[in-house]
């Protein structure tokens, strides 16, 4: 009697071992994608676009990052993302924003990609929202939850720089590079030289980067701003550049 026991104890912890070997090994198979906004480690699950501190170009693109959990594959893996809330009515696919081919590549555990987004005056008066996840596939699940949704607000609310006009010393104010402001030339100047003009000009001591910069780089930037405004107005003959109807001009 007391054999027959330990033989079905023996058995029972025989099936119980093997059972857990198939949800272990089922675990290591399982392949979910955490996604997060940004280029970072650090987390991010949302993030403002604004189209006011952007450049004239047809389209720009927003970073996210994608680790995997679970064994990587000897072969490439695609996954797509999808928008699953936010004002879905408002913001579209393909108007405002694009997905290019998504790809793990073999034997990698994360990677960095982009969300297209495309240059738009829809959003002037009113921000929009839109909240972006995995779509799951034969390859993919979603994460945690903490890491499966990617929240974008768009907006166009420009703000003039405080120290466009004025700008005590050691500054010199922006206006003495790139004359009176208007949005549209805040956003051409963004084009031409690839950053936000709200920086701060040093015209005395060394400037203290990113949030300074030296006269000289000031006035080259400026010297950027008028072949560039002349070459696309000669591009566009009969058609200046304007805000509204002043033509835009630098100094």
């Amino acid at each position: 009697m007391k054999l027959n026991i330990i033989y079905a104890a023996g058995i029972l912890l025989l099936m119980s071992s093997c059972e857990k070997a198939k949800e272990l090994r089922y675990d290591s198979e399982l392949s979910t994608l955490n996604i997060w906004l940004g280029a970072n480690t650090e987390v991010q699950d949302s993030l403002v676009y604004n189209y006011a501190f952007k450049s004239l170009n047809e389209s720009d693109t927003i970073k996210f990052r994608v680790r995997l959990t679970g064994l990587p594959s000897n072969e490439d893996r695609e996954f797509q993302l999808k928008a699953v809330s936010g004002d879905l009515e408002r913001v579209k696919e393909g108007v405002h924003y694009v997905f290019p081919k998504y790809i793990l590549k073999a034997n990698t555990y994360e990677g960095i990609y982009p969300i297209l987004i495309k240059r738009s005056a829809d959003f002037t008066t009113e921000e929009a929202r839109v909240v972006f996840a995995l779509s799951e596939n034969e390859y993919f699940k979603k994460g945690v939850s903490e890491q499966s949704n990617m929240k974008v607000i768009l907006k166009e609310e420009f703000s003039k720089p405080a120290n466009w006009d004025v700008d005590p010393f050691p500054y010199s104010r922006l206006s003495t590079f790139f004359g009176a402001y208007s949005n549209v030339k805040f956003q051409f100047i963004t084009t031409v030289i690839g950053r936000i003009p709200t920086f701060k000009v040093r015209a005395s001591g060394v400037a203290v980067p990113p949030e300074e910069v030296s006269y000289t780089q000031a006035q080259y930037w400026q010297s950027r701003c008028k072949l560039e405004l002349a070459k696309y107005n000669s591009e566009h003959p009969g058609e200046p550049l304007k805000d509204g109807n002043e033509l835009i001009v630098f100094p």
